[in-house]
């Protein structure tokens, strides 16, 4: 809890904003009376930015479950090619989290799926971020990169001003001027471009289901369409704990290429109640337009 409470005045975007001699004092007898796991949680709502959380230890596995058993969940794709409406692909990105072993494999299969929707001439295409409530950017974002373009895409601030930049260059995505490693998970490129890029969000978009959006966000080929999402475009960071867990921490706002500051909900450009269906309608009709 202690520690919990250092990472929190020392790294949090809205730790200013916090009354810590009253919020130490709680934490503390929370720590002697309901126990570590209620402090640090106490402690991480303290912050206010609805973004914060604490992840508990994992219990012990004393066995394996069988093969095929009902205890193991499967793993969710970070990708899944959907019906194309009105001859415009679409491609839905999920929430995802792994292991990085697992963000390789899941930054392929998403490139694989941009590749096979690209591989005729098309007008454009949909993604499809409505139902996306976050977990690990990195592969959404540079398995979806052949649709953007090169240069800045967006920054994360610190709450001391401190600007870290995240863009594209020809060997791929750099943060803070550092290639990231997933770059090297594929090198597979879409035979045709995409003119246009049309992404559906909604309310259950969230994290890092707002944060890649808006990395497209102020490309001129791009429209967001549906509703306001959740309003957690914040960047955390996460640390692990003495006890096992690991506390994620708000520590940055993201901003888009122009660097207009989203530290609240998105407001996409056409509001509709149907997105993916809105925004491959306006590919489509844009492609007619010629």
């Amino acid at each position: 809890m202690e520690l919990t409470l250092k990472l929190a005045r020392e790294r949090a975007y809205r730790a200013a904003d916090v009354d810590w001699s009253t919020v130490e004092a709680e934490a503390r007898l929370r720590a002697a009376e309901k126990g570590e796991d209620d402090a640090i949680r106490f402690v991480l709502k303290s912050l206010g930015d609805g973004h914060s959380f604490y992840r508990p230890p994992r219990p012990a596995v004393t066995a394996l479950p069988a093969a095929g058993s009902a205890s193991q969940a499967p793993v969710r794709n970070v990708s899944e090619a959907q019906a194309s409406h009105e001859g415009v692909p679409v491609i839905r990105i999920n929430g995802w989290s792994g292991t990085h072993q697992d963000a390789m494999a899941a930054t392929a299969a998403l490139r694989s799926d941009l590749v096979s929707a690209l591989s005729e001439p098309r007008c454009g295409i949909v993604l499809d971020f409505s139902g996306n409530t976050g977990g690990n950017m990195w592969p959404m974002l540079i398995g979806l990169s052949p649709l953007l373009n090169e240069g800045v895409l967006g920054y994360f601030k610190d709450a001391r001003g401190t600007a870290t930049v995240i863009d594209k260059r020809p060997a791929g995505i750099s943060i803070g001027g550092s290639a990231h490693a997933l770059n090297t998970a594929t090198a597979q490129q879409p035979r045709h471009p995409a003119p246009l890029v049309a992404i559906a969000v909604g309310p259950r978009s969230s994290s890092s289901g707002e944060i890649v959006p808006i990395m497209f966000h102020g490309q001129t080929n791009v429209r967001l369409f549906g509703q306001p999402t959740s309003g957690h475009s914040t960047a955390n960071s996460t640390f692990a704990l003495p006890n096992g867990g690991a506390v994620n921490i708000t520590t940055a706002v993201t901003l888009d290429r122009h660097g207009r500051v989203f530290d609240a909900h998105i407001e996409p450009d056409v509001s509709t109640e149907r997105p993916v269906e809105e925004a491959a309608r306006w590919v489509s009709r844009r492609c007619r337009r010629g």
